[in-house]
């Protein structure tokens, strides 16, 4: 089997609903505009709730309300928001992953702390529109979850070779698949006609050093990543510094106490964004 194989199998399982099948036609359309799409948007009333809560949020800070999808496009752009509706529906896509190969809430939690940090190292340094990396970050680990919903067995086998350690996820799925979740994660963004940017993040966010396009954006999210692994699983943080390799500070211009700094800024956007993403107020272990 291949990736491409394992996403066609799925089919209807990971598919897009219906509206972000029609909002991502209409961004790559030039003839629609801002505002059709907002009506678009806007149709679907759960999903322009959680897209509002979103941007009235901590994670923006705006000074006054946005009240409507049509101003929101207007103050973030139409790209941003259609991506914010992109994570937003992936949030209830998956369903039916047996709970010994996965802790949803763990991992929903790990989605959402590499996203964050990812914007903020992104902020740190000096990135056009930094938060698409939010989206990227939240994103990164999709091909984890296809595998432990069309592939449970193998899954398992994958967990126990690398006893559950991120560092040796990768090694361990190509041993008992051939490939890796981030390159299932690759075919999945393809497949949803996602940016190029979001596609490179989640394919190389293991491997950033492999990237042969949107190198930043895949060191950042690969720093990002690590940084939340060890923050959701209570790792070492210390020992963070060992495990980044030299080239992800060349490339992003940062430096451990970049991601030491932003760690206290994100905990509370993190509580608040798990909320309204999963319709609770669980906190999380960054604070």
């Amino acid at each position: 089997m291949t990736p491409q194989q394992l996403i066609s199998e799925a089919g209807d399982l990971i598919s897009l609903p219906e509206v972000c099948v029609r909002i991502n036609q209409m961004v790559n359309d030039p003839k629609s505009s801002a505002g059709e799409i907002g009506d678009i948007i806007s149709q679907d009333t759960a999903l322009s709730a959680r897209l509002l809560k979103i941007v009235n949020s901590a994670f923006y800070g705006f000074p006054a309300p946005i009240d409507t999808i049509s101003r929101a496009i207007t103050i973030i752009g139409t790209r941003e928001l259609c991506d914010l509706a992109m994570m937003t529906a992936f949030c209830s896509v998956f369903t039916g992953i047996p709970s010994n190969l996965v802790n949803m809430e763990t991992f929903w939690r790990g989605s959402l702390t590499c996203g964050s940090l990812a914007r903020a190292l992104a902020r740190r340094s000096q990135v056009l529109h930094p938060e698409r990396l939010f989206v990227m970050g939240v994103l990164h680990d999709v091909g984890r979850l296809v595998i432990y919903q069309q592939l449970p067995m193998e899954a398992r086998d994958i967990l126990l070779i690398s006893k559950g350690r991120d560092d040796l996820i990768v090694s361990a799925e190509r041993e008992v698949l051939g490939f890796t979740h981030g390159e299932v994660g690759y075919e999945l963004a393809r497949d949803w006609n996602l940016p190029g940017p979001i596609a490179s993040a989640m394919r190389w966010h293991h491997l950033p050093d492999q990237a042969e396009g949107d190198i930043l954006e895949c060191h950042l999210v690969y720093i990002a990543n690590i940084v939340a692994d060890a923050l959701v699983w209570d790792g070492d943080l210390a020992a963070v510094r060992e495990q980044i390799l030299p080239s992800a500070w060349e490339v992003t211009g940062l430096s451990a106490e970049d991601y030491e700094t932003a760690i206290p800024e994100i905990s509370g956007e993190i509580r608040e964004l798990y909320g309204i993403l999963m319709g609770g107020s669980e906190s999380t272990t960054t604070g």
